[in-house]
């Protein structure tokens, strides 16, 4: 009974280890088609992200390196801003359906860093404030739509600091 084992075992091992172990080289063109495809779908889920949050900005491919606008239905610029490799980086600015600046903000590698500015639709400041690492940092300024300071508030670790009452 052991030996039969062991004559199937080697055998099975034999038959394996013999067997071809072809890999099929992928050409350039499959590997094109193949990535062709990749993107169509990706694409085709930004559009339908889209239509759901008209303001959501997705890179064309997850791969993205290179500018991006976005405009209005009327030729506006909507956004404007850089991507590396499928993450915002460095300068965006957003822009009103009128053409004046919504707001400035930095990216390094898709989170939020350094200083953000957002304006009113008169293009008066509505806020100013600092990112680090994604998250609300130091001192934030509120204003109303005349320009004046109506509001600090301290931010550390995405967290507001309470103050001292006066």
């Amino acid at each position: 009974m052991f030996r039969k084992f062991l004559l199937i075992t080697a055998l099975t091992f034999f038959i394996t280890a013999c067997g071809t172990d072809e890999k099929k080289e992928v050409t350039e063109a499959e590997k094109h088609a193949a990535d062709s495809v990749s993107k169509v779908r990706q694409r085709r889920a930004s559009d339908s992200l889209k239509k759901i949050n008209p303001l959501l900005i997705m890179p064309p491919d997850s791969t993205y390196s290179g500018e991006y606008i976005d405009k209005y239905p009327g030729g506006i610029i909507k956004y404007s801003g850089f991507f590396r490799f499928g993450k915002r980086h460095g300068q965006w600015v957003s822009f009103y359906p009128n053409g004046i600046p919504w707001s400035e903000q930095s990216y390094n590698k898709g989170l939020k860093e350094g200083v953000n500015i957002a304006y009113h639709e008169n293009s008066k400041v509505y806020f100013k404030g600092f990112w680090k690492n994604d998250k609300k940092d130091s001192v934030w300024m509120f204003y109303d739509t005349t320009g004046k300071l109506i509001r600090t508030a301290r931010f550390k670790d995405d967290n507001e600091i309470p103050t001292a009452p006066k």
